[in-house]
């Protein structure tokens, strides 16, 4: 069983993921300019978008000068990650199109459809056992059909030969990139105590089983891969 404990947004690893996300997962700034790319060729000039997992608010950071007539819905369970992306949206100044939802995804109201969502480092950190199932269940009823679902997340089958390869070169790729000595080792303990890996194939039937239609893979680095998927 994994402990949800192990990360704390609302604590110590709220408050350094933004750094360290930057730092140790393979083009992670890059990633949110090709997934607006991909979402400007797919969603129409006034759209709304639901953002799961806010975070930091790296996705209205980037997406919200490059499209100023969409409106986004930011959700995520940790207040202190909604006060972070309130803070990011006034420095920039799209408070006005942004609307903070301090909730889960199956929380919102489903009184209307979105253009298009984004789901960004989030199902990892769900247990297998039905809530990642739950999850993507929950952003496919509140995206309208045709609507476009882009999924980033770090993966994989810890029973086949190539994982702890990947993984070890992971590691490596953390002391490259300067994040070593304590903090890392921190991050590996988070890692084996709170992620819930589970293989491609495994994530590719929970969309599908959720009603979403793979369109491509469109990034990838070690464990880390995004889909693009079309909503049923």
């Amino acid at each position: 069983m994994k402990d949800p404990a192990a990360f704390n947004f609302d604590g110590d690893y709220g408050r350094e993921y933004e750094d360290l996300a930057s730092t140790v997962i393979p083009g992670y700034k890059e990633l949110f300019v090709a997934t607006l790319a991909l979402l400007q060729q797919r969603l129409p000039e006034e759209a709304r978008v639901l953002i799961v997992g806010c975070g930091t608010g790296r996705e209205i950071k980037v997406f919200a000068p490059g499209a100023p007539r969409w409106h986004f819905d930011a959700v995520d369970p940790a207040i202190e990650m909604i006060r972070w992306t309130d803070q990011l949206a006034r420095s920039i100044g799209v408070e006005d199109r942004v609307t903070l939802h301090h909730a889960f995804t199956h929380e919102l109201d489903l009184s209307y459809r979105f253009d298009g969502a984004t789901i960004i480092n989030v199902m990892h950190f769900m247990p297998d056992d039905g809530n990642k199932d739950r999850l993507i269940e929950s952003v496919v009823e509140r995206v309208r059909p045709g609507g476009s679902v882009m999924l980033f997340d770090l993966h994989g089958d810890q029973n086949q030969e190539y994982f702890q390869l990947f993984f070890d070169a992971w590691i490596s790729y953390m002391d490259l990139r300067g994040y070593t000595g304590q903090k890392k080792e921190r991050l590996l303990n988070r890692l084996a105590a709170g992620i819930a890996y589970v293989s491609e194939e495994r994530v590719l039937e929970i969309c599908a089983r959720a009603g979403l239609k793979l369109i491509r893979r469109y990034w990838g680095g070690l464990l880390y891969t995004a889909w693009l998927f079309e909503r049923q």
